[in-house]
C-alpha cells in the first residue's frame, strides 16, 4: 500500500510539473535588447530589428504583434528559421507571416525543420507574401545619406547547407560594410572563415535547451550543437581589417520541438536596437 501511494504521488507530481511546463511554453514575451556595433554608420543608429526564430507549430498571438507596435515597431523583421515543421498547415504559417508583415518588411533564412516537407508550397507562399528569403546570399541596405550595411542570410547550418563564404563574396566594398548575418543555428559561429568580417550574428535553433535547471543549465541539448545555447557572446575576430569583435546573439526561440514544454527558457521574440560608436559622424 505504501508503495502504491508513493507511486501515485510521483505520477501526480510529475503530471503537475508537466502541466506547469506546458503553461510556461505559452508565456510569450517581447525581449528588448540593444547592441553597439563599431562599424555601424551613424545614420543607422537606432535601427530596430524584430528577430524571431523557431516558431514551429505555434500561432503568433495578435497581442504580441500589438505589443511590438506599441513599443515602437521595427525597421526590419528577421526570421531565423524553423518557420514550420512537419504537418503544420500552410495557412497557419501564412497567417504568422502576415501578422509579422504588419510590423516591417520580412527577411528569412531556412532552418532544419523547414525541410521536413516539400519546399515548393512554402517557397510559393513566401513569394506571394513578399518575404525576402536569403539562401547563402546578401542584400545591401542603404540610408538616405548613402551609408550602407549588409544583411547576410545563410541556409541551414544544422544540415550543412550553409555557405557563408559564398554569401560574403560581394567585392564592391572590399568587406568594409557593417555586416549582420542571419542564420538558423549558432554552430555557424564555429565555422567562420578567417577572412570573414562579420559584426553581428543572429541565430536560434537551440530553444535555450527548452528545459533548464538551476545550477545545471540546459537539459535538452545535443552534443553535436555548438557551445552557444542562449544570450550574447563575443567572438574574437580572426582578421585584421574588419571589426575587432563579432557579436553573437542566440534566441531561446518562440515555439517548441518535441514536447510542448519549457522551463526557465521563456518563449520570446526580440526587438533589438542597433547602436553605433560613430554617432558623431556627419
Amino acid at each position: 500500500m505504501i508503495f502504491l501511494l508513493a507511486a501515485a504521488t510521483v505520477v501526480i507530481v510529475g503530471l503537475l510539473f508537466y502541466v506547469l511546463f506546458v503553461i510556461l511554453s505559452y508565456k510569450y514575451r517581447l525581449d528588448e535588447q540593444s547592441t553597439e556595433l563599431e562599424r555601424l554608420p551613424a545614420s543607422f543608429d537606432g535601427t530596430n530589428l524584430l528577430f524571431i526564430s523557431d516558431i514551429h507549430r505555434r500561432i503568433i498571438p495578435e497581442k504580441m504583434i500589438e505589443k511590438c507596435i506599441a513599443a515602437g515597431g521595427a525597421d526590419l523583421v528577421l526570421i531565423g528559421g524553423d518557420l514550420r515543421e512537419r504537418n503544420v498547415p500552410l495557412e497557419r504559417t501564412r497567417s504568422n507571416i502576415q501578422k509579422l508583415a504588419r510590423i516591417a518588411p520580412i527577411y528569412l533564412v531556412y532552418g532544419n525543420h523547414d525541410f521536413d516537407e516539400d519546399m515548393r508550397a512554402l517557397e510559393v507562399m513566401l513569394s506571394e507574401e513578399r518575404v525576402r528569403v536569403l539562401v547563402n546570399e546578401s542584400v545591401v541596405l542603404e540610408q538616405r545619406d548613402g551609408r550602407r550595411i549588409r544583411l547576410v542570410g545563410v541556409d541551414d547550418p544544422r544540415t550543412r547547407r550553409d555557405r557563408l563564404s559564398h554569401a560574403l563574396r560581394e567585392p564592391e566594398d572590399g568587406g568594409e560594410l557593417c555586416t549582420i548575418v542571419l542564420a538558423h543555428a549558432p554552430i555557424l559561429a564555429t565555422r567562420l572563415p578567417e577572412d570573414a568580417a562579420v559584426d553581428l550574428i543572429l541565430a536560434g535553433h537551440t530553444h535555450g535547451g527548452q528545459i533548464a535547471l538551476p545550477f545545471i543549465g540546459p537539459v535538452l541539448r545535443r552534443k553535436s550543437d555548438s557551445p552557444y545555447v542562449r544570450g550574447w557572446f563575443e567572438l574574437a575576430s580572426k582578421q585584421t581589417t574588419g571589426p575587432k569583435l563579432t557579436r553573437l546573439f542566440v534566441s531561446c526561440g518562440f515555439g517548441t520541438s518535441g514536447l510542448p514544454i519549457r522551463f526557465m527558457t521563456p518563449p520570446e521574440l526580440h526587438r533589438i536596437t542597433l547602436r553605433s560608436v560613430r554617432q558623431g559622424e556627419n
